[in-house]
């Protein structure tokens, strides 16, 4: 387990870095043309819902769907979102 741990932390901090600016473009013109749900209402309604620290997001623009990440007692879950309705579609453990 002490030995996943940095690997875990590493992910983590790649995963929380920001978002790059044509990313957050395309997310904001995409809630704007109706497409998608504001990333906020998402964000919150998933981190409400899911046991462990919020570490970060990843928006696929190709299926419009956020992948929210979590660290919970040294495993990183991730959570898939449709980001037209706010359903989660997928959780899974990264051990």
């Amino acid at each position: 387990m002490m030995n996943r741990l940095p690997l875990i932390m590493l992910a983590a901090l790649i995963v929380a870095a920001p978002v790059s600016a044509g990313v957050e473009n395309q997310v904001r013109e995409l809630v704007l043309a109706g497409e998608i749900l504001p990333f906020e209402a998402i964000r919150d309604r998933v981190v409400s819902q899911v046991r462990g620290d919020y570490i970060g997001v990843e928006f696929d623009a190709g299926t419009r769907t956020y992948r929210f990440r979590f660290l919970a007692s040294g495993t990183v879950i991730n959570v898939d979102v449709d980001a037209r309705t706010g359903l989660r579609t997928r959780k899974t453990n990264n051990y």
